[in-house]
């Protein structure tokens, strides 16, 4: 039996990194980091062209870490991908994992604004309108269009 495969959704600073705290997780920023082999936003956020090794890299991880349930080296928990921001990357992984739950954390403009500003990360460079309406960011709405059927909505605003 494959393992329990959450892949979470939502804008900048939508909680996705917070979501369910006690499960495996796949972050793919770092697997962008890797690919890319750069940790410079501005070059990050320039990787659509990457989607296909983008999501071989996650189901090569989704694999290994899915066959170490089931041998029980590892508990079982559900393993979350967090981050995904291509259409073309969730089309790939449910190919190899239809079973997957996706998750749409929803969140107000407003309060999204507000933890960007608070988080005060080195790498916000830009106000927050500028880094919302980034390409690679509209590419994650878009993933809520396509899949809006198939999504469980999650209100994050607290």
């Amino acid at each position: 039996m494959k393992a329990e495969v959450i892949l979470v959704f939502g804008r900048i600073c939508s909680g996705k990194s917070s979501f369910q705290s006690m499960s495996y997780r796949i972050v793919v920023s770092n697997i962008v980091k890797d690919l890319m082999k750069s940790d410079d936003r501005e070059k990050l956020q320039n990787s659509m062209h990457l989607d296909e090794r983008i999501a071989e890299e996650i189901i090569g991880v989704l694999d290994a870490t899915s066959t170490c349930i089931e041998k029980g080296i590892i508990k079982r928990r559900p393993i979350i991908v967090d981050g995904i921001r291509q259409s073309t990357i969730v089309d790939k992984i449910l190919e190899w994992y239809p079973d997957s739950v996706l998750v749409w954390l929803d969140v107000s403009e407003a309060k999204r604004k507000q933890r960007y500003e608070l988080r005060k990360d080195e790498k916000d460079t830009e106000p927050f309108e500028i880094a919302d309406n980034k390409p690679i960011e509209l590419e994650c709405q878009k993933i809520f269009n396509n899949f809006k059927d198939r999504l469980e909505i999650i209100n994050n605003n607290q």
